[in-house]
């Protein structure tokens, strides 16, 4: 019986024996599994992962983000905080069968504003973030805990929601504050890409930098769902429903000009 709102649920749209729960990047990816690694690897990317650093997910899911850091991009640690028990859970176990007992150590089930979670300044040099942050309860805290972990020159990167700059409320107010509740993610939360810069560089970050990658994450996964639902009978009920309740928002917010899908770096000053 399901009990977390944030469970393995995605696990079942994967390939083989992947588990990842991400929107996807599907410039080129046809598969849902290959385009949730495409997002995590323009993450890593963006944040310029390599040997030298130490990484601390916030958010890091059923672990195979985690597993791609260690194993493409050669990361010296990682460690992380995860709201789900079960998804944690699969995280570890992901981790010690692939010789990375060590690493899983590190993981913890907990709330992201717990300062208890977070490490000690110097221990990280970079503060990953992927498809989870506008989950979080109050982002502006999440945003003062990575600064406050970071040294001088640590990177924080991100994925986020942002509102469009044309956005002016109106009637679509009323669906998007539905759709907001249901999917457990703060009003507050949404904020235009201006007011988000400033949001980072209160909490002590510069050199921001954006890519506005909405068609093909937002559009992209629409498109998708349209594809995979004739073949979805195999998915619980209540999974499809969700589903197809995102594909529809996503696609609605984007062509009314409602919300932006970003990938967002920032460096500690």
């Amino acid at each position: 019986m399901r009990t977390e709102f944030f469970d393995t649920a995605e696990v079942a749209l994967n390939d083989g024996a992947q588990s990842w729960g991400n929107l996807g990047l599907w410039d080129t990816a046809s598969t849902y599994s290959d385009a949730c690694r495409a997002l995590a690897l323009a993450l890593g990317t963006e944040a310029g992962l390599d040997e030298r650093c130490h990484v601390f997910d916030a958010g890091f899911g059923c672990g195979d983000q985690l597993l791609l850091w260690l194993e493409q991009f050669k990361v010296a640690s990682v460690q992380g905080v995860n709201l789900s028990n079960t998804q944690t859970d699969r995280a570890r176990e992901s981790l010690k069968r692939r010789g990375y007992g060590k690493h899983s150590n590190a993981l913890h089930q907990g709330n992201i504003n717990d300062p208890a979670r977070w490490p000690e300044q110097g221990q990280v040099n970079r503060v990953l973030c992927l498809d989870s942050a506008y989950h979080f309860p109050r982002r502006t805290d999440f945003l003062t805990r990575a600064a406050r972990c970071l040294p001088a020159g640590g990177v924080l990167c991100l994925t986020d929601f942002v509102l469009s700059e044309s956005y002016r409320g109106g009637v679509g107010e009323l669906l998007l504050r539905a759709m907001l509740a249901c999917s457990r993610i703060p009003r507050e939360n949404l904020v235009t890409l201006p007011r988000y810069r400033e949001q980072l560089a209160d909490a002590g970050f510069e050199q921001v930098q954006t890519m506005d990658i909405s068609e093909p994450v937002m559009l992209g996964f629409s498109h998708w769902w349209s594809r995979y639902r004739r073949n979805a009978s195999h998915l619980p009920k209540r999974s499809r429903l969700k589903y197809a309740v995102t594909a529809r928002f996503l696609r609605w917010a984007h062509r009314r000009q409602i919300l932006q899908y970003i990938l967002i770096a920032a460096r500690r000053g």
